[in-house]
């Protein structure tokens, strides 16, 4: 295979069996590769359930109130946006909300929200050219073959002035410099793996400015060693929501997050990666 950014060949990093690893000999990318093939629709087709985890209410205020302060309270689109957690919190704050989802089960949760609401990938919506003042993508980019295009769809479609918001895991965090091959996140529907430095540059180089890159968050429910593929340790997303909801609820545990995050900010050690960009 070739770099899934630059095209420029590549070479292997890492092969776990069900999933191997390529660096790019020019740009420096980590390409995913799984053994087994299967399109979009059939790898996401009961990705999500009615009995979904309790969504990360406070950190989805947190973001909007920053974007209302960048661009306003206008019309936004979520890329990618599963059962509908964020976008539920956005229209209750006011915003007009567009969304795209591949899931079934995700299009029928969504449904239910009162959004506009597009099934298929982002390029085959054909919105306008500069039609969105923030386009949002939680948790999306990793999954995708060609990430540059899909940022540069995204571009086309923000507005001279709009925001753009994007998570992605960081391959340069923690976790993985720990755990290798065998971090959750390593994973066949993963096709992308960011750093910092990667993930700021493509952002760069498809037309935004202003790009703000953060890492948060530490992944160490990951740490035990679990029964998958070499020893990794499959996402629990309902301990990790039973977590999240134990720490808001202590005051002592807050701020303790509060410093842990701090300090992966300055090292960009998190095992998550927040984008900020204007166009």
């Amino acid at each position: 295979m070739n770099c899934r950014v630059c095209k420029a060949g590549v070479s292997l990093w890492a092969d776990r069996g069900d999933v191997a690893l390529f660096r790019c000999a020019r740009c420096h990318f980590i390409s995913g590769e799984p053994r087994e093939q299967l399109a979009a629709r059939d790898r996401y087709q009961g990705y999500y359930y009615s009995a979904s985890p309790p969504v990360p209410e406070a950190r989805y205020q947190e973001w909007l109130t920053r974007a209302e302060v960048m661009v306003g309270r206008g019309h936004l689109l979520e890329v990618g946006a599963g059962s509908g957690g964020f976008v539920r919190v956005a229209l209750a704050r006011g915003w007009e909300v567009d969304a795209t989802e591949v899931s079934e089960s995700g299009l029928r949760a969504l449904a239910e929200t009162g959004a506009r609401i597009f099934g298929g990938e982002l390029p085959a919506a054909q919105y306008g050219d500069a039609q969105f003042d923030l386009v949002i993508s939680l948790e999306v980019l990793e999954h995708l073959p060609t990430p540059r295009e899909h940022l540069r769809e995204m571009w086309r479609i923000t507005r001279a002035g709009g925001a753009l918001l994007l998570t992605t895991p960081n391959f340069g965090g923690l976790s993985r410099r720990c755990l290798g091959i065998r971090w959750r996140v390593i994973d066949p529907e993963h096709l992308c793996y960011f750093t910092p430095s990667t993930l700021a540059r493509i952002v760069r180089q498809v037309g935004y400015g202003s790009v703000h890159v953060t890492s948060r968050s530490l992944d160490v429910l990951s740490w035990r060693r679990g029964k998958g593929p070499a020893g990794a340790r499959a996402f629990d997303p309902d301990t990790s929501a039973m977590v999240r909801e134990r720490i808001e609820s202590h005051r002592a545990l807050r701020v303790g997050r509060l410093v842990v995050n701090r300090i992966l900010q300055l090292t960009d050690l998190g095992d998550s990666l927040l984008v900020w960009a204007r166009r």
